[in-house]
Formats: structure tokens, sequence, C-alpha cells
């Protein structure tokens, strides 16, 4: 069909260097009624149907306290959800998931799992536009002409305190108290979910991922790798490159890029801003 969409996508998860366990996830999910199979192979190439494709990375909390339980529901959870939901995809739609995702956290989380939580980050994908939800500080990045875009806001105290003057950002990355989130999946029983909307162009590339890779590599070498390479490519690079600097967290990232006679080319005179939109914001 001459208006098709599809996307690529490449999806790594490493362990890092210096923990015993992964907790981090992720979901790389074709959800029309019609393609049940898991992608198998990174670097595969997948056809948008208008039920959509998820994408989403989960990053587990509590160590001894089985995140990487609270990480697995939270992306099955998500996964179906989205599968078995009626109608078109909407960030109504991906909002309920994720409160659905965080009611099945809760629910697992006794006796040895209390007290679990989970960072969530997920994007919808249909043939025009993608929906982002996040709830933590794994993040989501749009590469569009060669610029990257953030198109997440870390929910953490690090960034509260520089939204609020009181640290610069290059603080916020040496900050002993980075890694505080100020709401998780399965930790509190409501969620503010934030959101987004982007209206897709031909050959952007999105990237999501766990703070395994922020920590570790700054926003200008993201930029530079996703520009330099196709999606597998820049996934095995990315986790190399924090491995190399120590790999002191679990490894996760998702990388995906978008063709197709069905979407837009990108406009001499347009810009990120003008195709994205930041439909609810969390405040603490």
């Amino acid at each position: 069909m001459t208006n098709e969409v599809w996307v690529t996508v490449a999806a790594r998860t490493d362990v890092g260097r210096r923990r015993g366990n992964n907790e981090d996830a992720f979901a790389v999910s074709d959800l029309s009624a019609a393609q049940r199979a898991e992608p198998t192979e990174n670097g595969q190439r997948w056809t948008i149907s208008e039920k959509g494709m998820l994408l989403a990375v989960s990053d587990g909390m509590g160590g001894h306290r089985a995140g990487e339980v609270a990480s697995l529901v939270a992306i099955d959870s998500l996964r179906g959800t989205l599968r078995d939901a009626p109608g078109k995809p909407s960030e109504a739609l991906l909002e309920a998931a994720v409160v659905q995702a965080n009611a099945d956290v809760r629910d697992a989380a006794w006796g040895k799992n209390r007290g679990m939580g989970a960072t969530l980050t997920a994007v919808l994908l249909t043939p025009k536009e993608a929906f982002i939800a996040e709830v933590g500080d794994s993040r989501a990045y749009l590469l569009r002409g060669g610029k990257l875009r953030q198109l997440t806001r870390d929910q953490s105290f690090v960034q509260m305190l520089v939204d609020g003057g009181v640290l610069s950002p290059d603080q916020a990355k040496d900050s002993p108290q980075r890694n505080i989130v100020l709401q998780a999946i399965g930790r509190q029983e409501k969620l503010r979910v934030a959101l987004g909307r982007l209206q897709l162009r031909r050959a952007d590339k999105l990237l999501l991922c766990s703070d395994g890779i922020t920590d570790a590599i700054t926003e200008a070498e993201l930029a530079q790798v996703l520009a330099a390479s196709p999606p597998d490519a820049a996934a095995n690079t990315l986790i190399d490159l924090a491995n190399e600097r120590g790999g002191a967290d679990n490894i996760t990232c998702i990388v995906a890029e978008l063709e197709g006679a069905g979407l837009a080319r990108r406009g001499p005179a347009e810009t990120l801003t003008g195709t994205f939109e930041v439909l609810q914001e969390f405040a603490d």
C-alpha cells in the first residue's frame, strides 16, 4: 500500500557491570488483533496498523524488594490492556493502561515484594502520531533533522530543584539525590501520568531508555549516535558505551526509525515545538 507507515525497531537490555540482576524491562509490541507476535529480531521492520504499536521501558525499583518483578508486571499489564482495548489509540487509552499497570503492580506487591515499584515510559505509535506517557524518570527522545529533543520530563527530586532554580542542570547530573523519583508505578494509589502527543514525520527516530543510558551518555552523544547509525547499530553502541563508562546501573534502550509514504516530510520551516503538544504535566 502506498500510504503505509512502518517502523524499524531495535531493543537492548543489559545488566551492566555493577548490578547482580537486571531490574529493567521493555516491550516492543504490535497491538493489532491479527498480529500478536512479539518481534524476535532487532532491527526488524513493522507496519504500523490502526491498532498501533507499543514501545515501552520500565526500570524496577527496590532491589531486594523485587524491582525486576515490578517492571515486568508493569510492562505485561500495559501491553495486555492496550491489546484488549476497543477503539483507536488515544492519550486517554494510554493513560488508562498506565493506571491499570499501577493497580496491577500494587496487587502484586505483597510478601517479599512489598514496597516494589517501577518507572514506566511508553510510546503508542499510530500511522500519523505518537502518544507518550511517563511515570518516573525513564526518558523518551526524538531525533528529527539532526536535532535531539527530550519528550519527557524527569519526575525526580533533582528536576524539581532545577525547575526551582536551586540546582543547575550540571549540578543535578552529579547530585547524590539524582535517582530519587517523585512517583512510580506501584508506589502510590493515585498517579498523575504525564502525557504528550507528537505528529510524526518521515525519518523521525525515537529513543526510549532507562537512566543507565542517560547517567552515562550526554545528550550530544545520544544525538550523534542516533544520527550516525540505523536502529540496530545505534542500540548496540549505546549499550556498549554505557558499559565502557562503568555500567553502574542496568542499561536499556529502544531505538525506532519511522518511514513510509504515509508520513509527511519535515517542512523546511517546521519546528519540533510545532508538532509536539504536552497534554498533561506531572506536578508534585
